[in-house]
């Protein structure tokens, strides 16, 4: 399964990572963890989440999705959709209601790809990926310390709705309407 979203100047094809997908996924994310941490965010650990268990069992419910780059055929971007939230989630103070909400969690972009917009790129095609599948609310928390997913997800028109406090920190819950 796969979604492809293209305008004048980006493009990204969602594809449903498969099980060989699996080791590059680990060393992408791996990658972007060791980059958040030299950044000084500490949010991510390997060894505890995102872990190797909590992505093997995204791909085996065919919730965890890659973008690769068109010109060497790497992994440049994973991304998990769901209808699964934390509990925490309950408490915010959701604009649009949904009985269904699509909820992105664990958007990871590979240091060797960030800032090039793919973050923005992938996001557009996550939201045509909604739309197809009769979504009409994207959910999701960011880390409140990271103020380029935080940038990212506010340029795309997503609202602030609630925070959420976890053993890392604080997140933000954001939603927007399709």
């Amino acid at each position: 399964m796969y979604i492809y979203y293209m305008n004048k100047t980006e493009s990204a094809e969602l594809t449903t990572a498969s099980i060989s997908d699996l080791p590059e996924i680990y060393e992408l994310y791996k990658a972007a963890i060791a980059h958040l941490d030299e950044c000084g965010m500490h949010f991510w650990d390997f060894n505890w989440y995102p872990s190797k268990d909590v992505l093997t069992a995204d791909q085996q419910k065919k919730e965890l999705y890659c973008v690769r780059d068109g010109g060497s055929g790497r992994i440049a971007a994973c991304v998990v959709l769901s209808t699964e939230y934390d509990e925490q989630y309950t408490s915010a103070q959701w604009k649009y209601q949904s009985d269904r909400p699509l909820i992105v969690h664990r958007l990871c972009i590979h240091p060797d790809f960030q800032n090039k917009g793919l973050g923005k790129t992938v996001m557009r095609a996550v939201e045509e990926w909604g739309k197809l599948h009769s979504f009409n609310v994207i959910r999701l928390d960011a880390f409140s310390g990271n103020a380029a997913s935080l940038t990212l997800y506010s340029h795309l028109g997503f609202r602030k709705a609630g925070e959420a406090n976890w053993t890392k920190g604080m997140f933000w819950l954001m939603e927007k309407k399709l």
